[in-house]
């Protein structure tokens, strides 16, 4: 698995400032400092997010975040590659091995965050760093196969997949 690198994590923030702010992702980078890197970044910073502004302002937040990402990645690369981009992004960035997408489905398979939810007791979708990851097949699914949204179904824990169901 690839690691997260700066400049995805720079990426990331910037987006995130034209969701929230440039003020409030200031204020969250502040509390943590530079001793942290990758993964452990990008979850520290949901984490901060959500105790900043709550769990469903944390979650939409983050969520609005993977929907940023998604529209620009399709902004930057012809539509022809989006299926391409939407399978394969989350491994380049460092995020999980990749997504598989079904007619009315996507998995996220092999998250590398999935550990770290799992040593703090969390379950899928239970921390707002999770919802990066559905607003991002969000982002993608809802101009390519012009769904109105998507929800959450299930975890596999065998084969490491969490599955997300297209809403028409």
């Amino acid at each position: 698995m690839k690691t997260i690198t700066q400049e995805v994590v720079d990426t990331l923030v910037n987006l995130m400032k034209n969701v929230l702010g440039e003020r409030a992702v200031n204020i969250v980078l502040n509390k943590l400092g530079d001793s942290i890197s990758g993964r452990e970044l990008i979850f520290a910073f949901a984490d901060e997010t959500q105790k900043l502004l709550g769990e469903k302002g944390g979650f939409s937040s983050m969520r609005q975040l993977g929907r940023e990402l998604a529209k620009h990645l399709m902004s930057k690369n012809p539509k022809e590659e989006w299926e391409d981009i939407l399978e394969n992004a989350l491994y380049e960035f460092g995020f999980a091995k990749r997504i598989e997408k079904e007619k009315d489905r996507a998995y996220i398979c092999s998250c590398v965050f999935y550990e770290i939810l799992e040593k703090n007791n969390l379950n899928p979708i239970g921390h707002s760093v999770c919802w990066a990851g559905w607003g991002f097949i969000e982002g993608f699914v809802k101009e390519m196969e012009n769904v109105k949204g998507i929800q959450w179904v299930e975890r596999d824990y065998e084969k490491e997949k969490c599955r997300f169901d297209f809403i028409f």
